[in-house]
């Protein structure tokens, strides 16, 4: 395991767990920790031993936003960040789930929306919070929320700013599955795994920015570039050796994601 203070680092068969590292604090959201989190996924992004990361929080909660009973002194970093833009997630070309152990509101939603699955413990809760502070959706929520749940219920829960729970979540599809607390971090590492073994990360990579991508397209435009895109696949590596280990019954042995 590598140590960051405030943000913790370890890579083991495939897949790096990033864990919110302030737990004294239920890790309240700090410009100083979220400028280390996003320094880990790019870690995580370069390290080619990485091919899947999983984000939690130490301790009972995963995220309850900002720490708004921290009074930062004029050198400290704010908060959004000054120096790495706050949608990394969605540019880093590996999957990157949320495991929600507890809490998760404000900021600290917007963030586990910012990845790309969402894994949440049966006892967390959840909130969006801002318009109780006097604030506004940030980090993106009016974009990634209204995606996840529908328009009316970004509504909702945007407006509210109500505290809604684990149930809720997965009926709306903000969460992809619940597990019980004691066995969440297993269930996401047996899932990061079988990701990291069985799927090409130059096919995620792909995947994951067509997904992103085609937000902003009609179904044509998508199916001509998807079309393209597959005529590449077809013609590489990875192409072959899936269909060999498919017809083999193993494992397949693709390559790492190119930096590139």
């Amino acid at each position: 395991m590598f140590v960051n203070d405030i943000c913790l680092y370890e890579v083991q068969d495939g897949v790096a767990t990033v864990t919110l590292n302030r737990p004294e604090r239920n890790n309240g959201l700090t410009g100083e920790l979220e400028l280390a989190y996003l320094r880990q996924l790019e870690r995580a992004a370069e390290d080619t031993a990485v091919r899947v990361i999983i984000v939690t929080g130490a301790g009972k909660m995963f995220c309850p936003g900002a720490d708004l009973a921290m009074r930062g002194g004029p050198a400290d970093e704010p908060l959004p960040n000054s120096k790495i833009p706050t949608d990394l997630p969605s540019t880093i070309g590996k999957p990157i789930i949320a495991a929600v152990n507890g809490g998760c509101a404000g900021a600290g939603l917007a963030h586990a929306l910012l990845c790309d699955l969402r894994f949440a413990a049966t006892t967390a809760k959840f909130a969006t919070s801002f318009s109780r502070r006097g604030l506004i959706a940030e980090y993106g929520m009016a974009w990634t929320l209204p995606r996840l749940v529908g328009f009316g219920a970004a509504n909702d829960l945007l407006l509210s700013g109500r505290t809604f729970d684990a149930q809720e979540a997965l009926r709306l599809g903000l969460v992809n599955a619940l597990f019980e607390r004691e066995s969440l971090m297993t269930e996401t590492l047996r899932y990061a795994r079988e990701l990291a073994s069985e799927s090409s990360p130059t096919a995620m990579a792909v995947i994951k920015a067509q997904l992103h991508r085609y937000q902003a397209t009609e179904l044509h435009p998508a199916v001509v570039d998807g079309d393209r895109l597959m005529r590449i696949a077809l013609a590489g590596p990875d192409a072959v050796e899936g269909r060999n280990a498919f017809v083999a019954k193993r494992s397949p042995a693709f390559p790492p994601l190119d930096p590139g």
